[in-house]
This record gives structure tokens, sequence and C-alpha cells, in this order.
């Protein structure tokens, strides 16, 4: 499970639009969006693939490190 900061996700269509892109309709791909905290957790994908696929929509995703 990763967790990443995406600063520039602002509003209700930036949450379809990413959650629809990294889960791209497969129900193993678990997609959570906090809009407030602008944070998106991601079950089932490599860090470097949530971060390829948010790039090619235009947001920019850093990973959360947990301590």
């Amino acid at each position: 499970m990763g967790q990443f900061k995406v600063e520039d996700m602002t509003c209700g269509h930036c949450e379809k639009a990413i959650r629809t892109e990294l889960s791209k309709g497969d129900p193993k791909i678990k997609v959570d969006v906090d809009l407030k905290k602008k944070l998106v957790t991601v079950e089932n994908l490599t860090d470097d693939r949530v971060i390829f696929l948010l790039k090619e929509i235009g947001y920019s995703a850093n990973p959360v490190q947990h301590q």
C-alpha cells in the first residue's frame, strides 16, 4: 500500500479523475482519496506506477514516508 501527497488535487473533479485513472476498472486496485488532506492511498499498484499514471493526467504525486 502506498500513500501519496497530491498538492494539485483541488476539487471533486480531480478526485474522480485520479480514482478513474488509477483503478482503470480493476477491482483488485483499491484507491482512497482524502481531498482535504490532499492524500491518495493506493493498494495493489507500485509507487512508480502510481506516480507515472498521475503524471500522465497532469498531477504530481510525492510518496508519504511513514515512520
